[in-house]
Protein backbone atom coordinates (compact mmCIF):
# COMPACT_ATOMS: atom_id res chain seq x y z
CA UNK A 1 0.00 0.00 0.00
CA UNK A 2 1.55 3.27 -0.97
CA UNK A 3 2.34 5.45 2.16
CA UNK A 4 0.89 8.81 2.33
CA UNK A 5 -0.61 11.21 5.09
CA UNK A 6 -3.85 9.56 5.07
CA UNK A 7 -2.46 5.98 4.52
CA UNK A 8 -0.41 7.00 8.01
CA UNK A 9 -3.20 8.11 9.63
CA UNK A 10 -5.54 4.94 8.98
CA UNK A 11 -2.57 3.03 10.25
CA UNK A 12 -2.64 5.18 13.33
CA UNK A 13 -5.97 4.39 14.26
CA UNK A 14 -6.05 0.98 13.06
CA UNK A 15 -2.90 0.46 16.09
CA UNK A 16 -5.69 2.46 18.21
CA UNK A 17 -8.43 -0.14 17.47
CA UNK A 18 -5.94 -2.68 18.49
CA UNK A 19 -5.20 -0.95 21.75
CA UNK A 20 -9.24 -0.99 22.29
CA UNK A 21 -9.51 -4.73 21.81
CA UNK A 22 -6.10 -5.81 23.84
CA UNK A 23 -8.04 -3.21 26.20
CA UNK A 24 -11.35 -5.09 26.63
CA UNK A 25 -9.62 -8.80 26.68
CA UNK A 26 -7.97 -7.98 29.57
CA UNK A 27 -11.69 -6.58 31.34
CA UNK A 28 -12.93 -9.54 29.94
CA UNK A 29 -10.96 -11.83 31.00
CA UNK A 30 -12.01 -10.14 34.68
CA UNK A 31 -15.66 -10.24 34.08
CA UNK A 32 -15.52 -13.78 33.70
CA UNK A 33 -14.37 -13.88 37.13
CA UNK A 34 -16.75 -11.45 38.33
CA UNK A 35 -19.39 -13.33 36.69
CA UNK A 36 -19.06 -16.30 39.25
CA UNK A 37 -22.76 -17.21 40.01
CA UNK A 38 -24.49 -15.72 37.55
CA UNK A 39 -23.70 -18.77 34.81
CA UNK A 40 -25.25 -16.42 31.52
CA UNK A 41 -23.48 -13.45 32.48
CA UNK A 42 -20.14 -15.84 32.64
CA UNK A 43 -20.88 -17.38 29.03
CA UNK A 44 -21.48 -14.48 27.60
CA UNK A 45 -18.24 -12.63 28.62
CA UNK A 46 -16.23 -16.08 27.56
CA UNK A 47 -18.46 -15.69 23.87
CA UNK A 48 -17.23 -11.61 23.92
CA UNK A 49 -13.74 -12.32 24.71
CA UNK A 50 -12.93 -14.75 21.86
CA UNK A 51 -14.60 -12.17 19.99
CA UNK A 52 -12.59 -9.39 21.10
CA UNK A 53 -9.39 -11.81 20.33
CA UNK A 54 -10.80 -12.51 16.92
CA UNK A 55 -11.00 -8.59 16.13
CA UNK A 56 -7.50 -8.11 17.24
CA UNK A 57 -5.97 -10.67 15.06
CA UNK A 58 -7.83 -9.21 12.47
CA UNK A 59 -6.98 -5.79 13.07
CA UNK A 60 -3.51 -6.99 13.43
CA UNK A 61 -3.87 -8.55 9.48
CA UNK A 62 -4.69 -5.15 8.59
CA UNK A 63 -1.94 -3.60 9.92
CA UNK A 64 0.56 -6.29 8.67
CA UNK A 65 -0.78 -5.41 5.19
CA UNK A 66 0.88 -1.66 5.50
CA UNK A 67 3.47 -3.21 5.71
CA UNK A 68 3.65 -2.38 9.73
CA UNK A 69 4.03 -3.87 13.12
CA UNK A 70 1.59 -3.07 15.75
CA UNK A 71 2.59 -0.33 18.02
CA UNK A 72 4.37 -1.85 20.99
CA UNK A 73 3.73 1.47 22.72
CA UNK A 74 0.00 0.97 22.10
CA UNK A 75 -0.46 -2.21 22.63
CA UNK A 76 1.00 -2.37 25.82
CA UNK A 77 -1.07 0.85 26.79
CA UNK A 78 -3.93 -0.59 26.04
CA UNK A 79 -3.46 -4.16 27.97
CA UNK A 80 -2.53 -2.05 31.37
CA UNK A 81 -5.52 0.35 30.81
CA UNK A 82 -7.41 -2.77 30.28
CA UNK A 83 -5.84 -4.12 33.43
CA UNK A 84 -6.54 -1.26 35.36
CA UNK A 85 -10.24 -0.60 34.43
CA UNK A 86 -10.49 -4.37 35.26
CA UNK A 87 -10.95 -4.23 38.93
CA UNK A 88 -12.94 -0.68 39.04
CA UNK A 89 -15.92 -1.91 39.82
CA UNK A 90 -15.14 -4.46 42.26
CA UNK A 91 -15.29 -2.53 45.07
CA UNK A 92 -18.98 -1.77 44.17
CA UNK A 93 -22.11 -3.68 45.64
CA UNK A 94 -23.55 -4.17 42.46
CA UNK A 95 -20.80 -4.88 40.46
CA UNK A 96 -22.45 -7.50 37.74
CA UNK A 97 -24.74 -4.58 37.18
CA UNK A 98 -22.17 -1.96 37.22
CA UNK A 99 -20.17 -4.22 34.88
CA UNK A 100 -22.94 -4.50 32.12
CA UNK A 101 -23.60 -0.98 32.22
CA UNK A 102 -19.50 -0.91 31.28
CA UNK A 103 -19.55 -3.48 29.18
CA UNK A 104 -22.18 -1.98 26.75
CA UNK A 105 -20.69 1.44 26.14
CA UNK A 106 -17.40 -0.18 25.89
CA UNK A 107 -19.19 -1.58 22.87
CA UNK A 108 -20.90 1.15 21.52
CA UNK A 109 -17.19 2.72 21.45
CA UNK A 110 -16.01 0.14 19.83
CA UNK A 111 -18.71 0.56 16.97
CA UNK A 112 -18.02 4.37 16.52
CA UNK A 113 -14.47 4.10 16.22
CA UNK A 114 -14.99 0.81 13.11
CA UNK A 115 -17.26 3.40 11.88
CA UNK A 116 -14.72 6.26 11.92
CA UNK A 117 -12.43 3.37 10.54
CA UNK A 118 -14.61 1.82 7.31
CA UNK A 119 -15.26 5.33 6.10
CA UNK A 120 -11.20 6.38 6.38
CA UNK A 121 -10.07 2.94 4.83
CA UNK A 122 -12.76 3.37 1.86
CA UNK A 123 -11.58 7.35 1.28
CA UNK A 124 -8.12 5.40 0.76
CA UNK A 125 -9.25 2.91 -1.22
CA UNK A 126 -8.01 -0.13 1.35
CA UNK A 127 -11.62 -2.10 0.62
CA UNK A 128 -9.84 -4.93 2.41
CA UNK A 129 -9.11 -2.99 5.63
CA UNK A 130 -13.05 -1.54 5.14
CA UNK A 131 -14.64 -5.20 5.39
CA UNK A 132 -12.71 -6.55 8.19
CA UNK A 133 -13.30 -3.53 10.10
CA UNK A 134 -17.49 -3.75 8.96
CA UNK A 135 -17.08 -7.81 10.04
CA UNK A 136 -15.88 -6.35 14.06
CA UNK A 137 -18.57 -3.64 13.57
CA UNK A 138 -21.30 -6.10 13.09
CA UNK A 139 -20.06 -8.70 15.78
CA UNK A 140 -19.38 -5.50 18.14
CA UNK A 141 -23.34 -4.51 17.55
CA UNK A 142 -24.66 -7.49 17.64
CA UNK A 143 -22.86 -8.13 21.21
CA UNK A 144 -23.80 -4.68 22.43
CA UNK A 145 -27.73 -5.56 21.26
CA UNK A 146 -26.98 -8.91 23.57
CA UNK A 147 -25.45 -6.71 26.34
CA UNK A 148 -28.12 -4.41 26.80
CA UNK A 149 -31.77 -7.10 26.35
CA UNK A 150 -29.82 -8.54 29.31
CA UNK A 151 -29.91 -6.27 31.64
CA UNK A 152 -33.07 -6.48 33.05
CA UNK A 153 -33.06 -10.03 34.09
CA UNK A 154 -29.60 -9.10 35.72
CA UNK A 155 -31.33 -6.54 37.65
CA UNK A 156 -34.42 -8.33 38.45
CA UNK A 157 -32.35 -11.21 39.73
CA UNK A 158 -29.64 -8.80 41.82
CA UNK A 159 -32.51 -6.64 43.43
CA UNK A 160 -34.89 -9.87 44.01
CA UNK A 161 -32.08 -11.28 46.15
CA UNK A 162 -30.15 -8.58 47.54
CA UNK A 163 -32.02 -9.06 51.03
CA UNK A 164 -30.70 -12.68 51.42
CA UNK A 165 -27.23 -12.99 49.56
CA UNK A 166 -24.10 -10.66 48.84
CA UNK A 167 -24.17 -8.95 45.85
CA UNK A 168 -22.32 -11.31 43.11
CA UNK A 169 -23.65 -14.34 44.08
CA UNK A 170 -27.09 -12.95 43.78
CA UNK A 171 -28.54 -13.70 40.55
CA UNK A 172 -27.24 -17.72 40.72
CA UNK A 173 -30.13 -18.40 43.33
CA UNK A 174 -27.26 -20.19 45.54
CA UNK A 175 -27.77 -20.43 49.13
CA UNK A 176 -25.84 -21.97 51.61
CA UNK A 177 -24.75 -25.58 50.67
CA UNK A 178 -26.98 -26.17 47.40
CA UNK A 179 -25.61 -25.63 43.82
CA UNK A 180 -25.49 -22.48 41.50
CA UNK A 181 -29.12 -22.43 39.82
CA UNK A 182 -28.83 -21.66 35.83
CA UNK A 183 -29.46 -18.41 34.81
CA UNK A 184 -32.72 -16.52 35.52
CA UNK A 185 -35.32 -17.41 32.62
CA UNK A 186 -37.74 -14.39 31.76
CA UNK A 187 -40.21 -15.86 34.56
CA UNK A 188 -37.72 -16.06 37.16
CA UNK A 189 -36.70 -12.33 36.20
CA UNK A 190 -40.07 -11.54 36.83
CA UNK A 191 -40.28 -12.89 40.47
CA UNK A 192 -36.62 -12.26 41.26
CA UNK A 193 -35.85 -15.76 41.07
CA UNK A 194 -37.53 -17.36 44.09
CA UNK A 195 -40.57 -19.57 43.31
Amino acid sequence: MEKTEKSDLVLAWLNDALAMENALAAVLQHRIKDAEGFPAIEEMDRRHLTETLEHADRVKRCIARFGSKPSTVKSMFGTIFGAMQAPMTGLAKDEVIKNCLVDHAAEQFEVASYTALIAAANEIGDTETAEICEQNRREDEAMAARIIAGIPAVVAAHLGSIEKFPAGRAASGEMMGQPVAPAPTSDAAMTGGQD
